[in-house]
């Protein structure tokens, strides 16, 4: 749970219980909007929103009925939006939105008998969330109706992310509608030792790529995660010059061999968040501008991405936090330091350092907000296929019990079925990446890939193979 305010930034929130009530201190003078995790009746996870609420407020908030009333004011607004675009809606989408306005009036008349009014409310929630999942398809539609209508065959890169050797199983999803793939080449493995470099993995798999006839992207070169990060360099954590000059090093060494043999080169991913190496928030931006500008004094001048993990920003319900996610990449905008593409990563989870789940809307209204930077934007996307304990990944929950959410193949298929649509039909997104391939080999998300640890694809490759094929079928 956190809150927002009117600039779409997440402000520091302190939660506690006070007998029955939560309390919320905001740093904050303005309305706020409340985000809370919240399980359909499917126990499907999502996160919902208040309309905005006046911090003076004298007496306290019914949260469920704030939630029905946020869900309800998003779902006739996107409603409206479709019928002043004469964009015609289902009879059952008009009744939906009927019966919610009906129950959410009923329930804000009876909040002098709680459980009364509660039992409207989820009622409404209920219809309203339905609604909202039916206009998905109606905005996607919509959305890539008005981009076909422009003319022009559209540059857009589907691929996967490599992290590991090349295998049958993985080759096996290399084909059509994929046309890239990104080659990551994990430091701690490259450069075991200072100095010391083995690229023979990271060679063996843009060849064969290369076969395949797909565009290759070589990156992120520094994500500086627990998954990544050499031991040596934690001998500098405490000396930033140092630091600075290894990823120097690092940078001209990547340059030097794989110059001219890969078509982007991704410098970046995951500065803005958590770092297995600590640093102020100056000392990431600075290292971000560091990299880019290693690897330009190259004289390299292929097209250069970064990404940002969280994007939406909770991190910042810190204290110790200032900059937002876009704040970052604002500052490398306007440093015309040669960014040629801005990434997001989508890495649902509930646990640190995964996003927590989104829906179609939170994610088309989050892509027109970075838009506003001018900058084409790529995705990079994982879900877990199971909520037990992955012994290959970095950041494992290692639960023995089952979580309330309900968290299986089944959603990993669904949040792609819903997801999807929205980056590839949203104008200045230009790519899209499955972060993670395989559960079998050691890896960052618990059970985010597309095979599973048997190396068998999940029902998510068929889904995705499907909405890609939809929304590109020239490209086939």
């Amino acid at each position: 749970m956190h809150a927002v305010g009117c600039d779409r930034l997440v402000r520091c929130t302190f939660i506690k219980r006070a007998g029955n009530r939560l309390v919320l201190e905001v740093l904050e003078s303005d309305g706020v909007k409340i985000k809370v995790p919240y399980r359909t009746a499917t126990r499907t996870p999502i996160l919902l929103s208040t309309c905005s609420l006046r911090i003076d407020n004298k007496a306290p908030y019914d949260l469920l009925l704030e939630l029905a009333r946020g869900t309800l004011f998003r779902f006739r607004t996107l409603c409206n939006a479709c019928l002043d675009a004469d964009l015609d809606l289902l009879d059952l989408t008009l009744a939906l939105l009927r019966d919610a306005t009906d129950n959410f009036a009923r329930a804000a008349v009876t909040k002098d008998h709680p459980e009364d009014a509660d039992k409207l409310a989820l009622k409404s929630l209920g219809d309203a969330l339905e609604g909202i999942s039916q206009l998905e398809h109606v905005y996607s539609a919509a959305s890539h109706l008005a981009i076909k209508k422009q003319g022009q065959q559209r540059a857009f890169l589907r691929g996967m992310a490599l992290n590991e050797p090349m295998s049958p199983d993985i080759k096996s999803l290399l084909t059509a509608p994929l046309n890239a793939a990104l080659v990551e080449p994990n430091w701690k493995h490259c450069e075991p030792e200072i100095g010391h470099h083995d690229w023979q993995q990271v060679d063996q798999t843009l060849e064969s790529i290369r076969q395949e006839g797909l565009s290759t992207i070589l990156g992120p070169l520094f994500s500086l995660d627990r998954f990544t990060t050499p031991d040596w360099l934690y001998l500098w954590e405490n000396d930033f010059a140092e630091l600075l000059n290894a990823v120097q090093r690092y940078a001209v060494e990547l340059v030097q061999h794989f110059r001219n043999r890969v078509d982007l080169w991704y410098c970046a991913a995951g500065l803005n968040d958590q770092t297995a190496v600590a640093m102020k928030e100056e000392q990431r931006l600075q290292l971000l501008i560091h990299i880019i500008h290693s690897l330009r004094s190259t004289g390299l001048r292929a097209p250069l991405l970064v990404s940002f993990a969280k994007p939406w920003g909770e991190y910042m319900t810190s204290r110790d936090r200032e900059l937002a996610p876009i704040h970052f990449a604002e500052e490398l905008v306007r440093a015309r330091v040669g960014i040629t593409g801005i990434g997001l990563e989508f890495n649902f989870g509930e646990h640190t350092p995964a996003t927590y789940y989104r829906g179609y809307f939170d994610v088309e209204d989050l892509l027109d907000y970075w838009s506003l930077l001018g900058v084409p934007l790529f995705v990079t996307l994982s879900a877990p296929s199971s909520w037990r304990p992955d012994p290959e990944a970095i950041y494992d929950a290692n639960r023995q019990e089952e979580p309330l959410e309900r968290i299986s193949r089944r959603t990993q298929r669904e949040l792609v079925e819903h997801i999807l649509p929205a980056i590839l039909t949203h104008p200045q997104v230009q790519g899209v990446f499955w972060t993670q391939v395989s559960d079998a080999q050691p890896h960052r998300f618990p059970h985010a890939g597309l095979l599973d640890p048997r190396g068998r694809p999940k029902s998510s490759v068929t889904k995705m193979t499907e909405i890609i094929r939809t929304y590109f079928p020239e490209n086939i």
